[in-house]
């Protein structure tokens, strides 16, 4: 029988991926210099998910239909489409297949969901210089056009805070009260996520670049992460680029960023990467070329 809680590691240096692939393709935590980055809700560690009723499973958030599980993972937006509520369960909680692996690499495969026909195949490659580079790919395995849009979603451990320079920015709040948790100023959005208290906003990410400070205040990691800048014209399926989440029952956040929506069609693939890069200390890495107005929103998030 698989063991659905087996790890695949990729390793370099004083950086960890712990991949999960039985539980939804999971990138299941990021270890940095010893510090753990990402959330994992250890109320369901251990669970075998029958994924026809994940409602069984435990849960503090039961405004939710779906299991909490942590880590980062892929969504398909909209989620007005999702049944009943929750994302896809072949997707989410499923397992997934690894077909490639290497030392720096691994590549893993959903199963074609049973109720969208979409399959999803996830990349995650660790580079020479600390480079995170996580590869989606959803296909559309039906007879008829589907519209998806990826979403990458990635839990963070409290306290987090998630800057992004944007231009002119709008903050469209979706559930919740945010208010007293973010503010902009001078085209910067920073959001802070410490304590308990569910809201989620929407705001736009027009140079694709994402500034996330993680952990304490005196012994802070920095980590980035670069996606291609979207078309002026490009459309979202929850009209903004990048989405922030803050839980009320556990403590984490999440920072989503959507691809723009496309319609597949019959056998039509579409893609999206992200590359995340993590540092500690005053040395900012030279391969991340911050400008000015960066420069000044990671100063204001000190």
């Amino acid at each position: 029988m698989q063991d659905i809680w087996q790890i695949s590691s990729l390793s370099q240096d004083d950086l960890i991926l712990h991949i999960l692939p039985g539980i939804g393709g999971r990138l299941w935590d990021i270890t940095y210099k010893q510090q753990s980055l990402l959330f994992q809700n250890n109320d369901l560690v251990g669970h075998q998910p029958d994924l026809s009723s994940l409602e069984n499973l435990p849960t503090r958030s039961p405004q939710f239909a779906f299991p909490l599980w942590g880590g980062e993972k892929t969504w398909i937006a909209p989620d007005s489409l999702w049944p009943d509520g929750g994302p896809y369960p072949v997707l989410d909680s499923g397992s997934y297949e690894i077909v490639f692996q290497d030392e720096q690499q691994i590549t893993i495969q959903s199963q074609i969901c049973n109720i969208s026909q979409l399959q999803i195949e996830r990349s995650i490659k660790l580079g020479d210089d600390a480079r995170i580079t996580i590869s989606h790919k959803v296909t559309n395995h039906g007879l008829e056009d589907r519209m998806a849009g990826i979403w990458s979603v990635l839990m963070l451990d409290h306290p987090t805070q998630i800057g992004v320079v944007s231009g002119p920015q709008t903050v469209t709040p979706i559930f919740g009260k945010p208010d007293g948790h973010y503010r902009v100023a001078d085209s910067k959005l920073i959001c802070v996520c410490e304590t308990l208290a569910e809201f989620k906003i929407g705001a736009d990410n027009p140079n694709g670049r994402v500034v996330l400070k993680l952990g304490e205040k005196n012994n802070p990691i920095w980590m980035a992460c670069l996606t291609k800048p979207p078309s002026p014209h490009a459309t979202f399926a929850h009209d903004h680029s990048l989405e922030i989440f803050n839980s009320g029952d556990y403590q984490y956040c999440e920072a989503e960023w959507h691809a723009p929506a496309k319609m597949l069609k019959p056998n039509e693939s579409t893609m999206f990467e992200q590359t995340f890069i993590p540092w500690s200390g005053e040395q900012i890495p030279d391969k991340l070329k911050l400008t000015p107005q960066e420069m000044e929103l990671m100063s204001c998030m000190s």
